[in-house]
């Protein structure tokens, strides 16, 4: 039951990340305020665009670059990319001018491997983060954490990128998207279930968890609902998203499609604000748009190793207000809208005061592609590449280019 339980999971975070096929952005004429049209797709009308300036990954040649299943990526301590391949069950470091460095893990269920690995993330050791008064050798100090969500356990490695520990004991699975904060903890989203007189409710929890620990120190956020075995469909509406700041302020939203809300929570727990937009209006899925996300969820269940009489997934009808949430080295909140096929972003400053809008300028229809807001940076890839599997990278606006970085491809 429990490896069921897991695969179900894992197709929903698999869902999830990959996002939902968003409606057709609204064809007008150029240089109105609706948006603008080219002869290749939809741009949406916004105040910044982000611009794609280099690529890591080739189809063929170097196995270094060859990427299977995109899953994850960020940015490491030291300005370097980091790459989740979910197929080949390693994380690949390279250089901030894309020269491959590392990699970290391989597949199986020994110290130090994955399974099936669905989330990653950095410790990023700031000066101004104070974790003990005691010197701590860099043996012991964490500088990776990856989710193994069929292996059940979080994997640590250290400061040099050496296997550190693994942390087990985690029911029905650990945190499958995390996040390091103040260098002693991780934020993560975790699924749950339980069984009581009542029946079985499935969802997932937002919460803290202490390095070492099981059980959360803290529960931002949690949704749940009755389980029905046969109808995945049921839980769309206990999916959730988040994004921290290095010192552990923690945003959630669930992924609904009726109301656009966001709230803001200190890191022990306290409801700092919720941010709502009144002026939101649903938008509709087209019927090719819900055959798409159909065959790919059904496809991704079945490949996954669950039986094929259990892919039905039905999506809703309705695009998720709210799609991601991320917060950048400017202390700015990014809200990914999920009304529009190329990602698109609300930018809020940490009082809820909206900045600007910002979109992805792709050069395509980017409907399935995930943005990743970094520090000074934004990483993107495609969760259902046409050709191969690739991870760009741009700059923030507002934020200068560091002077590591190279443009080029790789």
């Amino acid at each position: 039951m429990q490896k069921l339980l897991v695969l179900m999971f894992s197709v929903l975070i698999l869902a999830l990340a990959c996002g939902e096929q968003p409606a057709e952005d609204i064809a007008v004429d150029e240089g109105t305020e609706e948006g603008l049209a080219t002869e290749e797709y939809l741009l949406p009308e916004a105040d910044e665009y982000l611009i794609l300036s280099d690529s890591i990954g080739i189809e063929l040649g170097d196995s270094n670059y060859v990427f299977g299943q995109i899953a994850g990526a960020d940015i490491t301590p030291k300005g370097e990319i980091a790459i989740l391949d979910a197929q080949r069950s390693c994380v690949s470091i390279f250089s901030p001018s894309g020269e491959f460095v590392q990699s970290i893990g391989r597949q199986g269920s020994g110290p130090g491997e994955f399974l099936l690995s669905r989330g990653m993330s950095f410790f990023q050791h700031e000066d101004d983060i104070v974790v003990s008064e005691v010197p701590v050798p860099d043996s012991l100090e964490p500088g990776l954490v990856v989710s193994d969500v069929m292996g059940g356990k979080l994997v640590y490695f250290n400061s040099e990128m050496e296997y550190m520990m693994d942390v087990q004991g985690f029911y029905p699975s650990p945190p499958a998207v995390l996040a390091c904060v103040d260098n002693s903890a991780i934020v993560g989203m975790k699924p749950d279930f339980v069984q009581n007189e009542d029946g079985m409710y499935m969802g997932f929890t937002i919460g803290r968890w202490e390095i070492g620990e099981t059980e959360p120190s803290v529960i931002y956020f949690e949704s749940m609902s009755p389980f029905d075995p046969a109808d995945l469909t049921t839980m769309q509406d206990d999916i959730l998203s988040f994004g921290v700041t290095p010192e552990g302020i923690v945003l959630t939203a669930s992924l609904s499609t009726e109301v656009y809300e966001f709230t803001v929570w200190s890191a022990d727990g306290e409801e700092l604000f919720t941010e709502v937009d009144e002026n939101f209006e649903r938008v509709p899925k087209t019927q090719e748009e819900i055959d798409l996300e159909t065959e790919m969820v059904n496809n991704m269940m079945i490949q996954q190793g669950m039986p094929e009489s259990m892919a039905n997934w039905e999506p809703d009808p309705y695009n998720s207000a709210i799609a991601g949430l991320w917060v950048d080295g400017l202390d700015r909140i990014w809200v990914t809208k999920g009304t529009t096929v190329t990602p698109s972003f609300n930018v809020y400053d940490m009082d809820g005061t909206i900045l600007f809008t910002a979109a992805l300028d792709a050069g395509e229809r980017a409907s399935t592609w995930q943005v990743l807001i970094q520090e000074d940076r934004f990483l993107a890839f495609d969760a259902d590449p046409e050709l191969y599997p690739q991870v760009f990278i741009g700059n923030l606006p507002g934020i200068e280019k560091t002077g590591t970085e190279e443009e080029g491809q790789h």
